[in-house]
C-alpha cells in the first residue's frame, strides 16, 4: 500500500550531523534535526521504492523535522515533533520506533496534518493500546504522540527514532499517475533508507 511505502521511507542510513541531546539520562530529552534536510523521491510509479533516486528537496517545509522532544513519565512516554510547517495532505505520516529493554515497538500516525489515527504493532503485530492517541497542532507546526508505558511494557528506558513522510500525486506526460514521497528522519541528515530509523539518547522513567 503506498501509505507503507512512505512510512518504509523514513528510515536513515547516515549519522546526524546536528544531534544535541538537551540531557543525557533524563525524564525529558529534547533533540534537534538540520532544517531543510528532507529528500525526496520520484515521481515514481505508485508501488516504485527504489532508494537510487533519492534527491535533496530543502525547499519541503511539511516534511521537515528540526526538533524532537520525549517525555518519559510513570503512565506515559510523550513525543514531540516540531517542523517547519505542519501540512494538509491526506497522504501525510509519522512514524516512531521505540525502543526498549524487551525489544522495539512501530507507532505510525496517519493523516498526520488534519485527524491523526494511530495504531501501535510490534514485530509486525498490532498491539492493543487504550488511550494511544496523537494530536497535531497547525498553528505550532507539530504533532504530538501520547502511549501508555502499560502498552510497551512500562520499560525503565526508552530510545525513541522518529520520522516523518509526505506523499505527493502528480500527471506524468503520458497521464499516468505518478507519486512523490518527501521524507526527513528526525535524527539523521540529508538521507534515508528502508530499515531502521536512528535513535535518539536513551530516555529514563521519570
Amino acid at each position: 500500500m503506498i501509505s507503507r511505502l512512505g512510512l518504509r521511507l523514513l528510515a536513515a542510513a547516515l549519522p546526524a550531523v546536528l544531534f544535541a541531546p538537551v540531557a543525557a539520562h533524563a525524564e525529558k530529552v529534547g533533540t534537534t534535526d538540520a532544517a531543510g534536510d528532507v529528500v525526496s523521491l520520484g515521481p515514481t510509479e505508485q508501488g516504485d521504492d527504489d532508494l537510487d533516486n533519492l534527491l535533496p528537496a530543502p525547499e519541503n517545509l511539511t516534511a521537515d523535522v528540526v526538533r524532537t522532544v520525549v517525555a518519559h513519565a510513570g503512565s506515559r512516554l510523550r513525543v514531540r515533533i516540531d517542523l517547519r510547517e505542519l501540512g494538509r495532505s491526506r497522504n501525510y505520516f509519522a512514524l516512531l520506533q521505540v525502543r526498549t529493554p524487551a525489544g522495539t515497538f512501530e507507532v505510525e500516525t496517519d493523516d498526520l496534518g488534519r485527524r491523526p489515527k494511530v495504531e501501535m504493532t510490534r514485530r509486525g503485530r498490532a498491539v492493543e493500546c487504550r488511550r494511544l492517541r496523537a494530536v497535531s497542532d497547525r498553528a505550532a507546526a507539530r504533532a504530538v504522540i501520547t502511549i501508555p508505558t502499560a502498552c510497551l511494557g512500562a520499560p525503565r528506558w526508552v530510545q525513541v527514532g522518529a520520522g516523518i513522510a509526505s506523499l505527493e500525486t502528480v500527471a506524468a506526460a503520458d497521464g499516468t499517475e505518478q507519486v512523490v514521497v518527501f521524507a526527513d528522519d528526525a535524527h539523521r541528515a540529508g538521507t534515508i533508507g528502508d530499515e531502521n530509523l536512528a535513535k535518539g539518547p536513551k530516555v529514563r522513567r521519570g
